[in-house]
């Protein structure tokens, strides 16, 4: 009677653990999306002000961290 009511107990599922690792995965990524885009946007509004200032030194500088935020995240 009691192994009808409850079939499954004693019993591992290997899918649930699939799917963590799956769910994992992909916060990761959408994680990872979200800085991007968020630095990507920061460096933007800098580089903006930056020639909006004339700061050639400055505007060099943030450009160069732009293109290697673009490598790092093969953007």
């Amino acid at each position: 009677m009691y192994e009808k009511q409850y079939p499954h107990e004693g019993i591992m599922i290997f899918g649930k653990t699939d799917e963590k690792n799956h769910y994992g995965s992909l916060a990761e990524k959408i994680l990872e999306q979200a800085i991007f885009h968020y630095q990507k946007r920061k460096l933007m509004e800098k580089i903006d002000e930056a020639l909006v200032t004339r700061n050639k030194q400055l505007f060099l500088e943030l450009s160069a961290q732009y293109n290697e935020l673009l490598k790092k995240y093969g953007a």
